[in-house]
């Protein structure tokens, strides 16, 4: 069956974000996601692919940060600002990610299948890179705040005025680069409430038994289930 333009062109633009934003986390991975005042906590769905789980954001709130974090080691850390000095950093390009949302995954299908009219389209399409450009102007601009270098601010703009829906996801982009400090096991008792940290140990607890299963006795593994106790 072969399906309009106008369909493939919104299916095409839904998938490019869908696919910006998913992430195939490995056994060891938890997700840490910021909305306006709480923390919460994920390892992926049900679903794997290759022996890694599939996490999709919440599509409706692209400005949520993520955090990936890993409970077995921790990452090479270099010197950077306060976790909540670079949060707030992302308000600077918060609004610019929600406008466009709204006109890629709105206004397109509302004018493509509403009102089609040739210069209502061009319109929406310079609204479109014009957001994307001032986004990557506001990256340029709060680079120290959101820790980049000069040329990896160059990099970022360039990069989402090629794709405009790939933008959307700028603040998951920024706070998936920064990642946090220390482990998921020192992640989750700092950041989540009393709830939320015990389901997300849980969690763990159980993807350690997993990987413990198929490796035995590791010493990184071994190290980490004394994290996890010690966290009880």
């Amino acid at each position: 069956m072969n399906l309009p333009m106008d369909v493939l062109l919104v299916v095409g633009v839904i998938a490019l974000y869908l696919q910006d934003s998913a992430m195939l986390l490995h056994y060891d991975e938890v997700v840490l996601t910021r909305d306006a005042s709480r923390w919460h906590a994920t390892a992926g769905g049900t679903l794997e692919f290759r022996g890694r789980r599939l996490f999709v954001p919440d599509a409706w709130r692209p400005t949520r940060a993520a955090f990936r974090t890993s409970w077995l080691q921790a990452r090479n850390e270099r010197p950077r600002t306060q976790l909540g000095h670079f949060i707030g950093g992302l308000a600077a390009v918060r609004r610019g990610c929600r406008w466009l949302w709204a006109l890629l995954l709105v206004g397109l299908p509302v004018l493509l299948w509403v009102f089609p009219h040739p210069l209502a389209l061009l319109a929406l399409t310079v609204l479109v890179y014009a957001t994307t450009a001032w986004l990557g102007w506001r990256v340029w601009r709060f680079r120290r705040v959101l820790e980049l270098q000069p040329r990896e601010a160059l990099s970022m703009g360039f990069e989402l005025l090629c794709c405009p829906p790939h933008a959307i996801n700028l603040v998951r982009r920024l706070s998936l680069r920064r990642g946090l400090d220390g482990d998921a096991i020192v992640a989750v008792q700092r950041w989540l409430n009393d709830d939320e940290a015990r389901q997300a140990r849980e969690c763990m607890r159980g993807q350690l038994a997993y990987a413990m299963d198929f490796h035995g006795e590791q010493a990184s593994l071994v190290q980490a289930r004394q994290r996890l106790e010690e966290t009880q």
